[in-house]
């Protein structure tokens, strides 16, 4: 026997294998988050988390146990959650990346009924860490720019800064705390009091991921200082600097300073529109 749930804080532990510590928290505390589980022969086998927005419901997290994949349960599971944005006219989207067309995600979202998949702005690259143009960049240098790690601003004005962005809708992260970081390569621009522009990079082996840039509006000569100088201080050897850039100016930028880059996939959202 099979059914779906919408999760409470009750029911939260049944489910709590398929989800990390961070994600758990998260569902009790935010008001916007919420969850429904697939519960087969009274096992908690399948969860679907997604944030109510404006103006649509996100789809932020799909997964089912390995044991019970390939029988219907996530698409049920989207189904139910369909069902019950119906009552509340609210449309259900989910964004993605995906490698190609043929990625198992892409097929998921592409053969549900009443789901349209269309390609969005952006891509997750790599380059190799020797094949960085560094004369290209060191010409971004801009000697008026205040550049400094982000990790030596005080505690209360790294804390400020996130919260800023996360009102501004600009981050995705809700509990920063910098350990996933290679804190001497997150650097920031600043005027002295406000933070003008910052980049944070993290580590994986021996490769690196410049996991996040900002600019505050006015400020891109600062943002490509500060890359500029970032580009000093990465190894010149070694693994790969994976870039994931989802916005047209980012792309743009990616697509000026590195033409051999190699892209590993691609952004896509699924929309569902709103027929049962």
């Amino acid at each position: 026997m099979r059914e779906f749930i919408r999760i409470t804080d009750e029911t939260l532990h049944w489910f709590s294998p398929l989800l990390s510590e961070d994600l758990c928290r998260q569902l009790t505390q935010q008001k916007s988050l919420y969850a429904i589980g697939a519960v087969e022969d009274r096992v908690a086998c399948g969860i679907l988390v997604f944030c109510i927005g404006k103006p649509a419901a996100e789809i932020r997290m799909l997964v089912v146990s390995p044991e019970y994949r390939r029988r219907g349960i996530a698409r049920g599971m989207v189904q139910y959650l369909c069902r019950y944005a119906w009552d509340t006219t609210t449309p259900v989207v989910c964004s993605f990346s995906a490698p190609d067309r043929q990625d198992p995600v892409y097929l998921f979202f592409a053969e549900l009924e009443h789901f349209s998949v269309t390609l969005e702005d952006g891509m997750m690259c790599k380059v190799p860490l020797s094949e960085l143009p560094r004369s290209r960049l060191a010409a971004l240098r801009n000697n008026s720019a205040q550049i400094r790690s982000f990790f030596s601003l005080p505690t209360v004005t790294r804390r400020q800064f996130f919260v800023q962005l996360q009102r501004q809708h600009e981050l995705l992260w809700d509990d920063f705390d910098g350990q996933d970081c290679c804190q001497p390569l997150c650097l920031c621009a600043t005027d002295g009091t406000n933070i003008q522009a910052a980049a944070f990079v993290s580590e994986d082996g021996m490769d690196l991921d410049l996991s996040f840039v900002w600019c505050a509006a006015g400020c891109h000569r600062q943002l490509m200082a500060l890359l500029a100088k970032m580009s000093s201080l990465l190894p010149k050897s070694g693994g790969y600097l994976r870039i994931a850039a989802v916005t047209p100016v980012s792309v743009s930028l990616v697509d000026k300073l590195l033409p051999n880059r190699e892209i590993l996939a691609r952004y896509y959202q699924a929309a569902w529109d709103m027929q049962l």
